[in-house]
């Protein structure tokens, strides 16, 4: 007997056999049983998933004098086997790519009015890759279409039905066949092993599911390469030879060599991978994948990928503790552009190499994204805490320190005897600095109310200066926006807001202004939900008074003696170079 290749020999006979479109097997096996077959029907789908197999299914049940009462066809009598064999006369597989003309329109028309084989026959015509029609073909077709004899039924098969006539679409039943689940695919494959008494391991089936995309004729094709190559093997180098894949254990080496910031790593793994016969093509689309599952992992735990295998969803784990949120978008959209650029046909290991080089060493492209990523992995270092604490939940006060910068400036301005002799034994004594897990609540307590108020006052005012000057620019004009271009925001002292002046000239010019006041404290009120009045003064009248702050001793505690050097961290994260040094 003939060779035949494992999708062909095991090709479904009946509705059941078909696998992954049960919503569409049991409407086609139920009208058949109830005599309510349409006369045209539009199968849609990926390749591989079963359109075909099912219209010829779907031609045997309607000619089979031995049908079960559910629509199953009985695949003994003359009229199933000769479906199968391909030999009925009742059933006229066409290729649209093929016969896209209107001559072969018109022929099948003619084939149309032919009388069926047996008198209680139905002729079906499968037209398949039917978005291969021309448009003259496809009005040629309409009204066959539309009102074919009744022992006459079409069926299209597409696997782009958006380039079909809508007038086709609208005269059709639509059935969308999906990609078959990587689970059930994998079932289906253990099946065939045992089969045809092959050796083979449950994660390389799964494997060969995940590389097929839910097409079961990929699926079954790839099984028998690799088969074939193991001598009755199926495992997964296997599976990685013939598929040309890399695994998830060398994108865990390019992770690794991100984190270590390792270009010569990640360069040696492009060649190794390359001389295994590796498509570096497919190395991209699975390392875009790869980075995308530790992404999810990060926000969504690792329970949501019950069709992984564990090692990988270890492996996601593992890797998403070590590179923050940035970092593996930007990662995604390095080898998202390279895989475009390799699809254009342009020189794939180049490409390849300079992805991963821009991985490895962010200081190479001064995109935001690699900024980003460089000062998010600066100050992590800085901080001590690791790098993907960007995706854990966020306190809901900022920490005491955020508040230092904004106090410690006034008090330095201030310039107090009392408080630079008590800052300077401080100093000598120790260094101090204030603990990450204090509130913000607990240092406002320290603060006078008058203080507190003036304060919160002045943080809203920073808060919205942005839209406030842009509203007011837009309101003023040109000549008067030249005057007030050169304010800058002062303080909220209870409903009064206290704007700054550098020259005298502007100053006075926007105090007998009568339209300037009005509008910014029409637009300040507005944003800050309080009605204001504006006061413009000087510079140096205007200057925010020092807020005294009396750290607690006891939320103070001492530096670790190997606190990082922030010049080398900058030196080594950012590429950069000390060109000289100023000493206060």
């Amino acid at each position: 007997m003939e060779y035949l290749a494992l999708y062909r020999k095991y090709r479904p006979q009946t509705f059941r056999e078909v696998i992954g479109q049960q919503h569409v097997t049991s409407t086609l096996a139920r009208e058949v049983s109830e005599g309510r077959v349409a006369h045209a029907y539009l199968f849609a789908g990926p390749r591989g998933t079963g359109k075909t197999t099912t219209a010829r299914v779907l031609a045997k049940a309607l000619n089979c004098p031995d049908r079960a009462d559910d629509g199953t066809p009985c695949n003994v009598c003359p009229s199933c086997v000769g479906i199968t064999e391909g030999s009925s006369l009742d059933v006229l597989e066409l290729d649209a790519a093929s016969h896209n003309s209107v001559e072969d329109i018109r022929d099948m028309r003619v084939s149309v009015a032919t009388v069926a084989s047996v008198h209680t026959s139905h002729r079906v015509f499968i037209l398949d890759e039917a978005q291969m029609l021309s448009r003259a073909a496809g009005n040629a077709l309409l009204k066959t279409l539309e009102e074919p004899p009744p022992h006459v039924h079409f069926v299209l098969a597409t696997t782009d039905p958006y380039k079909l006539l809508d007038t086709i679409r609208s005269r059709s039943q639509r059935f969308d066949f999906h990609p078959v689940d990587v689970e059930e695919l994998t079932d289906h494959l253990s099946k065939i092993s045992q089969l045809e008494s092959y050796q083979s391991d449950p994660a390389a089936l799964q494997t060969i599911a995940r590389h097929a995309q839910g097409s079961v004729r990929d699926a079954l094709s790839l099984l028998e390469q690799v088969a074939a190559l193991g001598e009755g093997v199926v495992d997964p180098p296997g599976v990685r030879r013939a598929a040309g894949t890399a695994g998830f254990e060398a994108v865990g080496k390019l992770a690794d060599a991100m984190v270590a910031r390792d270009a010569a790593g990640a360069l040696h793994l492009v060649g190794s991978l390359a001389a295994e016969g590796v498509d570096l093509r497919r190395l991209l689309a699975e390392a875009i994948g790869f980075f995308r599952g530790v992404f999810l992992v990060q926000y969504g735990g690792d329970r949501a990928f019950h069709e992984e295998l564990p090692d990988v969803v270890a492996e996601w784990t593992r890797v998403s503790g070590e590179l923050n949120p940035s970092e593996l978008i930007r990662a995604i959209d390095i080898l998202g552009e390279a895989l475009i650029k390799v699809r254009e046909g342009r020189e794939e290991r180049l490409l390849v190499e300079l992805a991963f080089l821009q991985l490895t060493r962010p200081e190479t492209t001064t995109d935001l994204a690699s900024v980003t990523s460089r000062l998010e992995r600066l100050e992590a270092r800085l901080a001590g805490t690791p790098l993907a604490a960007g995706a854990a939940a966020r306190p809901a006060e900022p920490p005491a320190s955020a508040l230092l910068p904004e106090i410690e400036e006034p008090a330095k301005r201030a310039g107090g005897p009392e408080t630079q002799s008590e800052l300077q034994a401080d100093s000598q004594a120790a260094v101090m600095v204030l603990d990450e897990g204090t509130p913000l609540a607990e240092v406002s307590r320290d603060l006078s109310p008058e203080q507190g108020d003036s304060r919160a006052g002045t943080h809203r005012l920073h808060e919205v200066w942005g839209p406030l000057i842009a509203g007011v620019r837009e309101a003023i004009g040109s000549r008067r926006w030249a005057l007030f271009r050169e304010v800058v925001p002062g303080r909220l002292d209870g409903n009064n807001l206290i704007l700054n002046v550098p020259h005298s000239f502007h100053l006075e010019a926007l105090q007998s202004d009568p339209v300037v006041g009005p509008v910014v404290a029409t637009k300040a009120g507005d944003l800050l939900g309080i009605d204001v009045s504006v006061t413009f003064r000087s510079t140096d009248v205007g200057e925010i008074e020092a807020v005294e702050l009396e750290l607690d001793k006891d939320r103070l505690f001492e530096a670790p003696a190997d606190v990082a050097d922030p010049t080398a961290l900058v030196k080594e994260l950012l590429g950069a170079e000390v060109v000289e040094e100023i000493e206060d």
